[in-house]
């Protein structure tokens, strides 16, 4: 039986769990770890428990998410992720578990714990992403538990991998950037030195 969802009390920008997570970007990597726990035993009820409408919206989320695949549409495919994530909590036919997603998503759409249209930017993240959610689609859709667990797991250890993997290639980037700005304002500082001792000559 599905029950009714309340809405969150504030919206993301002035949650103030929000914004105590924003202001410590530390905290992504514990959300990998609660998202972790929490994909794999909601999947796992979801392969037990999940209705034929249930399956009818998985499989409709699934649709959505090929076709924005298809259309290379980065912001599109992440907005179906969540989507497919969240059919998949509500599935679980666990109230408590559905309601704390929904806020958690609403956080993640949002940018509070990454940029997750930027990582879809991330060569090769797109198609193992789309990989994995027909592997938790196919374990739910067969009744498998102990699949949809490992697949959504799985799915999870491989984003935060790709996160891990995207701090640092910026942080990389950001360093050359130091570097060569460094160097250009080096460069600038020297040739105004050295016009300075012709004219003074």
């Amino acid at each position: 039986m599905m029950h009714a969802l309340p809405k969150p009390a504030d919206p993301p920008a002035t949650d103030p769990l929000a914004r105590l997570l924003q202001a410590h970007p530390e905290t992504v990597f514990d959300y990998f770890e609660f998202r972790r726990v929490m994909a794999g035993n909601a999947a796992a009820l979801a392969a037990e428990r999940a209705t034929q409408e249930d399956l009818a919206r998985l499989r409709a989320c699934m649709d959505a998410m090929e076709k924005a695949h298809a259309l290379d549409d980065p912001a599109q495919e992440a907005a179906t992720d969540a989507e497919f994530h969240l059919a998949v909590y509500e599935s679980a036919h666990n109230l408590v578990m559905s309601q704390v997603m929904h806020r958690i998503f609403d956080m993640l759409k949002v940018g509070v714990f990454y940029d997750r249209i930027d990582l879809y930017r991330r060569r090769g993240v797109r198609d193992a992403f789309l990989r994995q959610h027909q592997a938790i689609w196919q374990a739910i859709a067969s009744g498998n538990p102990e699949a949809a667990r490992t697949m959504a797991e799985a799915h999870i250890n491989s984003t935060e991998e790709s996160l891990r993997e995207a701090q640092f290639a910026n942080s990389r980037r950001d360093v050359a950037l130091r570097r060569r700005a460094g160097s250009d304002l080096t460069g600038r500082i020297r040739a105004g030195q050295t016009a300075g001792k012709l004219v003074d000559k």
